[in-house]
């Protein structure tokens, strides 16, 4: 994405113009795609004050007035905003912190004309209750309120979670938690009368959860139809949660998946078919660019990992939600990004509109959007973004491709996809990508390919790699918008090799066939065993370690492998690692140690600080445990503790600094 310069006058008062449209990849001076700009409030004249830093955002629509509030969280409080007129936004009023001391960490949720907020790293703060209605008496200068209930059940926490069909507060990543819950996991509060919170009970069997949806569940799985499930992001794990008994929550399942580093939040389909979530670490360290989880949960003791979709972008992604087969995503330095969810099911996303709202750069650090709220109904977008403050934006989609390239016929020979283009938009210029389980790349005509920058791909040779391909068409019209394809099928007709899988107890995988077009497949476990021509097969392994697992799926056409290495040693002893390491004391002040069980391998340690700098790194193997680090002169703020282990697992621990 090219970058802006000049963007920086902008960011120095609150832009008031009428509705930019974005025209040219621009829209008031930022990068964009189908997405219009109304107005931007910078941080500086949201909190009243310099050096203030924005983090999450949430909505209110007044069921009287029917005027829309953007809520928005700062490092010093929260800051209401009047947006019924988007292109000129009013701010109603400030709610300090409760303590009067700053986080990072504030998150807002709202049920019953009531916003409830929590701040992390802020000892003492508890949730704070604030009645919206009053929003409607404030005069004509920035009020500054008072809250009209607290909860202090929790001393500090991450996130709040609410079902507001059934009026419960979920805590998470909480510290200070009595009422006998565990630190970290689901405090459940009764908010049924908002201004005075209940304790209801709580689930702590799976540890820290750092953020979560929860809902009366209205999806396939019968055997959880109208119950009250949480489906949580718990650092290392997808983990499902039944909470319809507040007394005694259990755990439903719990999955890990492929170079996780730090699961971090996700949202459902409207059908609860489907989660997507994103892991906020894996950008720059496990993988390249901006990845996305499908995960089938149509049945919810089983949660299968469909497939991961990946940005052309490298950036970390943060919050996102589902709103009418749409995925809006805050990737920190890359603003919103919108994705298209209609074939979700098949794993198939693709990217549609976005509005850069950190022009500075793109990269893997903690800058830029933070979270956007996309469900009121006149369709404004708040965004938040940390440097930049709120972001007033409206989505442009138009629908410029109508036909999608698929491949259809047998054989090894030539062969040829295209991508149709609306007539009504002028064509710039095209660009066939291909995509094998990673970012896409550019093609260029070479011997294999040609026609790589028209609408129509010719491949000379069906064979080797373009086998295991898929391909799409990015397409940039002459006023500046572009539009990605769906991925096309695989190559010549044959079938479309792939499969999930999940760990069960001791040494056994559950395998999970998911290739298109195939009639009939095979299964090479590594490990020397016989041949398995199951479709969903489960093997037991003799032992612990890394085997190279190969399906081959057949059909008419011909055949297609797919490969997946299992470290069995890394994805399926997450808790014992978890619990081979400890790192206390967390919150620290002074001295921080790192201690390992007397059986565990752990190897070697870095610490990011919140921009992702790395502050401190060692090599375990010749040192004495505990390790014992001087935190006495680090900021205060979260810190990430990267540990890695002899056999390849790796591990990601949060810290306070206070």
């Amino acid at each position: 994405m090219t970058k802006l310069f000049t963007f920086l006058a902008i960011l120095l008062s609150v832009n008031v113009i009428a509705q930019t449209p974005c025209e040219n990849g621009i829209a008031n001076g930022y990068p964009c795609n189908q997405v219009d700009f109304y107005a931007n409030i910078n941080n500086s004249t949201l909190s009243g004050s310099s050096g203030v830093e924005s983090n999450d955002i949430w909505g209110w629509t007044d069921p009287q007035t029917n005027i829309e509030y953007a809520i928005i969280g700062q490092t010093n409080g929260t800051v209401f905003v009047d947006i019924s007129n988007p292109s000129s936004p009013t701010i109603i009023g400030r709610l300090p912190s409760y303590t009067g001391n700053s986080s990072s960490w504030r998150d807002i949720k709202v049920y019953n004309n009531h916003a409830f907020i929590v701040a992390d790293n802020n000892s003492g703060h508890g949730m704070q209750v604030f009645d919206l209605t009053r929003l409607r008496n404030a005069g004509s200068s920035i009020a500054t309120f008072d809250h009209d209930a607290h909860y202090d059940g929790v001393s500090s926490a991450h996130n709040v979670v609410i079902n507001e069909e059934t009026g419960f507060a979920y805590i998470v990543g909480a510290s200070g938690a009595g009422n006998g819950c565990g630190q970290g996991g689901l405090h459940i509060v009764n908010i049924q009368d908002p201004k005075n919170p209940v304790f209801a009970g709580c689930f702590d069997s799976d540890g820290y959860t750092h953020d979560a949806q929860c809902v009366i569940y209205n999806g396939p799985d019968s055997d959880y139809q109208g119950m009250e499930i949480c489906f949580n992001a718990n650092e290392n794990t997808v983990t499902i949660a039944n909470v319809n008994d507040k007394n005694n929550t259990a755990l439903i399942a719990k999955q890990g998946y492929p170079q996780s580093a730090y699961s971090h939040q996700g949202w459902l389909t409207e059908d609860h078919k489907y989660f997507i979530s994103g892991d906020e670490l894996d950008e720059g360290s496990t993988v390249n660019n901006t990845r996305t989880l499908i995960w089938d949960v149509t049945d919810l003791d089983n949660p299968v990992l469909i497939t991961q979709y990946f940005s052309d972008r490298a950036a970390i992604d943060h919050n996102l939600y589902v709103n009418n087969e749409k995925v809006y995503q805050s990737n920190y330095t890359t603003g919103l990004i919108i994705l298209d969810s209609k074939k979700a099911e098949n794993g198939n996303l693709r990217e549609v509109a976005y509005f850069d709202t950190f022009p500075q750069s793109d990269n893997t650090s903690f800058n830029g959007t933070w979270s956007n709220y996309p469900f009121f109904s006149s369709g404004v977008i708040a965004v938040s973004d940390i440097n930049n403050g709120l972001f007033l934006l409206r989505e442009s989609i138009s629908e410029i491709i109508t036909d999608h390239p698929v491949f259809t016929a047998c054989g090894t020979g030539e062969q040829s996809i295209s991508v149709g283009v609306d007539a009504q938009f002028q064509v710039e210029s095209y660009q066939w990508q291909r995509v094998v389980n990673s970012a896409p790349i550019n093609l260029e005509d070479d011997e294999v390919y040609s026609g790589t920058n028209s609408s129509e791909l010719t491949i000379s040779s069906i064979s080797g790699n373009v086998l295991d391909s898929r391909f799409r068409c990015k397409v940039q019209l002459t006023n500046g918008e572009i539009a990605y394809s769906y991925y096309s099928n695989s190559p010549a007709g044959v079938p479309e090799a792939y499969f999930t899988y999940n760990f069960g107890e001791e040494k056994t995988v559950y395998f999970i066939n998911r290739s298109e077009n195939s009639t009939n497949v095979e299964w090479d476990f590594g490990d020397g065993s016989e041949i398995s021509i199951e479709d969903n097969p489960v093997h037991v392994y003799q032992e612990p370690g890394e085997y190279v697992v190969t399906m081959t799926a057949y059909n008419e056409c011909g055949a297609q492998d797919y490969v997946e290495n299992i470290n069995f040693s890394v994805l399926s002893n997450h808790q014992e690692l978890d619990e081979a390491v400890n790192i206390y004391p967390n919150p620290v002040q002074d001295i921080l140690k790192i201690n390992k069980s007397e059986n565990s391998n752990l190897s070697a340690y870095k610490i990011l600080d919140i921009s992702g700098r790395t502050v401190l790194s060692a090599d375990l193997s010749s040192r004495n445990l505990p390790e014992e680090i001087n935190t006495s002169e680090w900021e205060s703020g979260m810190y990430l503790v990267l540990l890695s282990f002899e056999d390849g697992g790796k591990l990601v621990k949060k810290i306070i600094k206070e």
